[in-house]
This record gives C-alpha cells, sequence and structure tokens, in this order.
C-alpha cells in the first residue's frame, strides 16, 4: 500500500470534562434521575388531574392529538424527502465523480481546502463479539465487491478477548480469506476486564482504533487523511457507500469537524423476521431517513464515519457507556466548541432486523434492542454538567441540545400513553363529566384526527415496498399481503416495543440500576447489498 510520507501533526489538547470534577458527582445522580421522575410525573399525574380538571385534560388531549397528527404529516413529507435523496444519491456514478475530482488541478483542490481522492484511505472498524463467521463473512466480502480501490481501504476486525478461543479461530479463517483483499487486515483483540470500562462497542472500538493509529503511524500516514467507518458485526455496504463516503471527505473543507452519517437499514433478513420486528425495523430506518434530511440536529449512530484526526483529539469512544454512538457526537460537539456537525450521506447500509430460532426469544430480543437504545438517556447527565464548561458555545445552543435530549426521552415513555389512555381517564374517573358535552364529542374528534395520522402510516407503506430486497419467488403474494398487514400492528409495536422499553430504560437510571451492554442476538441471511 502506497503512503502519504508527512509530518504528524499534534492533537489539540484536550479540555477538562465535566466529569473531572468531584463535586459535579451529586449533580451527576440528580441528571440521572431527573428524567425518569419527570416520566413518571407524566404518567401519573394525569390520574388526579383527570379526576380533579376533568375538562382542561379532555382538551390538552384534543391538542395533543391534533399536534401529533401534524406531527405524523411532517415526519411524512420528511420520510419523503428523505427516500427521494438516498435513490438519487444511489443512482449517482460516485466512482466517476472521484476519478474527475482526481483530474482537477491539484493546487486548485489546496486552494479550496479539498483533497485529492488518491490521498485518502478508508478504514472499516468492524466491532465483533459472539457472532456467526457467515455474518461477519457476509459483511467483508460486501466490502471486497465495494466500487472503490481495494488497496486504499483498512480493515480493522476488532474482537474480544472474552470471546475465547472460538473468536480467535473465526478471525484466523477471515484472515486466510480476506488477508490480500484488502490494502491491510488487521485483527485487535480488546482484553477483559480493564478498570473503568463496560463491556459494550465503544471500549472494543477504541481498543481497535488505537492499533489502527499504530498501524497508521508506521506507514507514515497522515491520520487526517484516513477516514475510519465503524461498524457492527452485521453491517452490509452498499457498493458505492466508500466512494461516496471519500467525495464527501475529500470536498468538505471542514473534514474534522465533521461526522459522516449513512442510513442504517435494517432489511438484511426481512422475510424471515415476524410482522412485529419488522415494523420495528423499518420504524428506525424510517426515523433515520427523516432526520437525515433535518441535518441540523442529526446525530450519529449506529454505523457512522469520523475522521482519524478527530478521533485521536477527542480520545476516541467514550468506553463506560452503552451507547456510544450517540455520545460520540455530543463529545465532538464540546471538543470543537459548537463547531461540529454531522452530514448525512443518503447512502443505505444494510443490518439485520432482530430474529432468533422463536417468536418468544425474538420479542424477548427486540425488546432488549430497544430497551438498550431508550437507554441513551444516560447522555443526559453528562450534556446537561459538560454544557457548564463551554461558555464559548452559545447558550441559546446549548439550551437546544439539552432540551432536545430531555423531550425525546420523555416523548419516548409517554406519546403511547397520552394518545391511547389519558384521554379516556376524565370520563373514567370522574361521573360528573360524563354527561358534558365535551365528553360525549370527544371520541369523534379523536377518532378523526389520529385516522388522519394514517396518511403518514400509507406513505411509510409506500416507502417501504421501495426499500425492500426482492420477493421471494415462492408464495410472493402472501409475502405482499403481510407487508401490508403488519402496519396494523403499529399502535401495539409502539407500546410493546416503544414505550415500554423507553419506561424500563429511564426508570433504571432513576434507581441506579444501570445497564450494560447486550449484544442482540440475531440470526441472518447471506443477501447482495445491490439487490437490497
Amino acid at each position: 500500500m502506497a503512503s502519504t510520507r508527512t509530518k504528524q501533526p499534534k492533537p489539540p489538547k484536550q479540555t477538562s470534562s465535566a466529569l473531572d470534577h468531584p463535586y459535579h458527582k451529586g449533580w451527576f445522580r440528580f441528571f440521572e434521575i431527573l428524567p425518569g421522575a419527570a416520566l413518571w410525573l407524566g404518567l401519573t399525574l394525569p390520574f388526579l388531574f383527570a379526576r380533579l380538571f376533568p375538562f382542561e385534560v379532555t382538551l390538552f388531549i384534543v391538542m395533543f392529538d391534533a399536534y401529533w397528527l401534524g406531527k405524523s404529516l411532517i415526519s411524512a413529507w420528511l420520510l419523503y424527502k428523505g427516500w427521494k435523496q438516498q435513490d438519487t444519491n444511489l443512482k449517482t456514478d460516485w466512482p466517476a465523480l472521484l476519478v474527475e475530482l482526481e483530474n482537477q488541478p491539484h493546487a486548485e483542490l489546496t486552494k479550496q481546502g479539498m483533497y485529492l481522492p488518491s490521498t485518502i484511505y478508508n478504514a472499516v472498524i468492524l466491532t465483533t463479539y459472539n457472532e456467526d463467521e457467515s455474518i461477519l463473512r457476509s459483511s467483508l466480502e460486501s466490502l471486497a465487491n465495494s466500487k472503490y480501490p481495494l488497496e486504499r481501504l483498512i480493515i480493522v476486525l476488532a474482537t474480544e478477548g472474552r470471546a475465547g478461543e472460538p473468536s480467535r479461530k473465526k478471525a484466523a479463517n477471515l484472515t486466510a480469506t480476506f488477508k490480500d483483499t484488502f490494502g491491510a487486515f488487521i485483527v485487535t483483540e480488546h482484553p477483559d476486564g480493564i478498570v473503568g470500562e463496560v463491556k459494550a462497542k465503544g471500549a472494543n472500538a477504541t481498543w481497535a482504533a488505537k492499533e489502527l493509529v499504530r498501524w497508521v503511524h508506521e506507514k507514515w500516514i497522515n491520520p487526517d487523511h484516513v477516514v475510519v467507518t465503524t461498524a457492527d458485526a452485521d453491517c452490509r455496504f452498499h457498493p458505492t457507500y466508500l466512494s461516496c463516503l471519500t467525495f464527501q471527505y475529500a470536498t468538505t473543507p471542514e473534514r474534522l469537524h465533521r461526522g459522516y452519517q449513512p442510513i442504517a437499514t435494517f432489511l438484511n433478513n426481512v422475510w424471515e423476521a415476524p410482522m412485529l420486528s419488522r415494523v420495528g425495523a423499518f420504524s428506525t430506518t424510517f426515523w433515520h431517513l427523516s432526520e437525515s434530511v433535518r441535518d441540523y440536529r442529526l446525530f450519529t449512530f449506529s454505523t457512522h464515519a469520523i475522521s482519524l484526526q478527530t478521533l485521536i483529539n477527542i480520545d476516541y469512544w467514550c468506553t463506560s457507556i452503552v451507547n456510544e454512538d450517540s455520545r460520540q457526537y455530543f463529545r465532538a460537539w464540546f471538543y470543537y466548541g459548537g463547531k461540529f456537525k454531522v452530514l448525512p450521506l443518503f447512502m443505505p447500509v444494510y443490518m439485520d432486523a432482530v430474529y432468533v430460532n422463536n417468536l418468544k426469544d425474538t420479542f424477548r430480543n427486540l425488546y432488549l434492542q430497544q430497551q438498550r437504545w431508550a437507554y441513551g438517556v444516560e447522555h443526559f447527565p453528562y450534556l446537561v454538567l459538560e454544557s457548564f464548561h463551554h461558555p464559548e458555545i452559545p447558550l441559546k445552543e446549548r439550551f437546544i441540545q439539552i432540551w432536545r435530549a430531555f423531550q425525546g426521552t420523555f416523548s419516548w415513555g409517554t406519546n403511547a400513553f397520552f394518545i391511547s389512555v389519558v384521554g379516556w381517564l376524565p370520563v373514567l374517573l370522574n361521573e360528573h363529566f360524563r354527561d358534558q358535552l365535551i365528553a360525549s364529542n370527544f371520541p369523534l374528534v379523536t377518532q378523526t384526527l389520529l385516522t388522519v395520522t394514517w396518511i403518514g402510516v400509507l406513505v411509510a407503506n409506500g416507502v417501504s415496498f421501495k426499500l425492500l430486497p426482492p420477493f421471494p419467488e415462492k408464495n410472493k403474494w402472501r409475502y405482499v399481503a403481510s407487508m401490508v398487514l403488519q402496519w396494523a400492528f403499529v399502535p401495539l409495536q409502539t407500546i410493546l416495543f416503544g414505550a415500554l422499553p423507553g419506561i424500563d430504560s429511564q426508570t433504571r437510571l432513576m434507581l441506579g440500576k444501570y445497564l450494560g451492554f447486550r449484544v442482540t442476538d440475531k440470526q441472518s441471511v447471506v443477501a447482495k447489498p445491490e439487490t437490497v
């Protein structure tokens, strides 16, 4: 592999963290409790208010349903825009754009703060614990099929020492297969039992990234010319993902102040997964497409990319929390004084929907996956306290970040409850209110408002057919019918695998019963990303 021989820049000095100050420990615990306490107030006070102030509660629910209607219609529009942008990016000839950029005058590119594509390396850190070798092999094959110069692609297979000899055997088999496919194939083994670490992806990825830095320095490659994608073991890449990422990285002068976010698409095994699991997979995919349109509020999630130099600057990933991906955005945002932004790539990366051997285990794993994602509430105390140590960031911007984090976790646990339960409490708990006109009209009003929100479901159904892999030839129409009927399970899925995991996670944090990282058990199928 050719190298870019340059003097290595020194990383900027790290700013102190709010958590470095001992007197903040009590406040940290307070802000761990606050979201859960607010959540339970939101769940319990309606029972009291419905009896004392039935008219006000009913009016609130009508207004909330109207708000939900507006939000659903906006989400449907954003989802459509996100899908159209992704469709455009999938049809773009990114390798040709790289060639065109390479042929531009070097002096002119340098003047504009751009890089020649040939000076950029891609590194992919593939984190694994106990996944089957077939899953890892499929992910690596997707990278081997990339329309990108593989000699400039560095693979880091990040294994866990606690996985033992079976993990080492898998790594040896994969090394034998792929060692000559890429520019470099590095296997790392994260030691178990490092003090202060949570057994989670962040610790493994950090260990792997440090090994990558050693390798990069040995080859005299400038970390500023290396863009790192970190991914789960089941992540399969579209053939033009690396070309798209390289083009964006090369043409972004503020590349150290940017994260790069593809669309997490959980559809690898969509035909095997049961309906509720499919609805959950589509919901997450649709949420990501919609959020990518509003890039001003986008943060890193699951598979994402960032400059190796930025990783060095912010000290890699946080190793003491469960959800390292979204924390990564906040850490970089604070480090760069609020001048860090995540750019959407509108390029899919394909992962598995939750599916195990039977419905019971599938639903259990689906619940635990959503519980882990909802445990992102753990970022809230860090976000609040760290904000006090960065007066260089405008107060308005810090407040918006804190409010979005608080409002997001509160809504996660309460929205379904407000829509399905609270509106009926005044009638059930206050017998004098039942005969009033508003009480008799309430069902019709809410039914009308919530019926219109199904417009969003129809849009989602249409987009889902555009994202699907080819229908199985056998019993094709049965699969088509199931794809339509699955949306009837949206209310049930929202409660069982949305609100309940959200309440669970926030309650655990409030009570100090902290979650550890748990790998979601999945069964995958071998699928070519270009057919998804």
